[in-house]
């Protein structure tokens, strides 16, 4: 278990691309969350979902939280997650990326250094839906918040973030595949085809 860490899934996209509610589609034979609940609760002590449809989850068995600012996107969803969890950190990811690695979730939460955020920082550019948050970055979250700022973008030049890198990405892992995230139904069929 790695301490100290919450391990956070935010379920509150409206899923428009794919047509219906993409937490839910199946792959592998189960939700697509239900794959991604699996090995974030192998890796925390303490786990939660950000949804503001409880009923849609109840199969998971996870505790669950609302957005406190409606319509403000993933931000709120973070903020939530940050208000709630016991631990002094999270793990945030969406609920549309199945490939999510534990290896390398590991070494974002183990990373040295007082940062209110890591993430990885690729060519193309960050995932926030894939990084570690402090609860010493709450102020200024909610600071956003309350002015209507819902960009994760507008964040980054007020929190320490410590940017991880492609270079020790790929140290860790064979290539970018682990960021892969699901928008459309042929995103889901791909993913089969290339045996995930």
């Amino acid at each position: 278990m790695i301490a100290q860490v919450a391990g956070v899934i935010l379920a509150g996209g409206k899923s428009s691309r794919f047509g219906s509610n993409k937490a839910l589609a199946l792959h592998q034979g189960a939700a697509l969350i239900q794959g991604i609940a699996r090995k974030l609760a192998g890796l925390f002590p303490e786990t939660l979902l950000v949804t503001n449809t409880p009923e849609d989850y109840g199969f998971l068995g996870w505790p669950m939280v609302a957005d406190h600012y409606h319509n403000c996107g993933p931000l709120a969803g973070i903020h939530a997650a940050l208000r709630t969890i016991s631990q002094p950190r999270a793990f945030i990811c969406g609920c549309d990326m199945p490939l999510i690695n534990p290896e390398l979730i590991r070494f974002l939460c183990e990373l040295d250094g007082d940062h209110d955020m890591a993430l990885p920082w690729l060519d193309e550019g960050p995932e926030p839906l894939y990084a570690v948050y402090s609860k010493n970055g709450l102020a200024v979250i909610e600071a956003h918040l309350a002015q209507k700022q819902c960009k994760i973008g507008t964040l980054y030049e007020k929190l320490r973030i410590r940017k991880v890198t492609a270079e020790e990405i790929l140290q860790i892992l064979p290539d970018f595949t682990t960021f892969q995230n699901i928008n459309h139904q042929h995103d889901l069929a791909r993913l089969a085809i290339m045996g995930h």
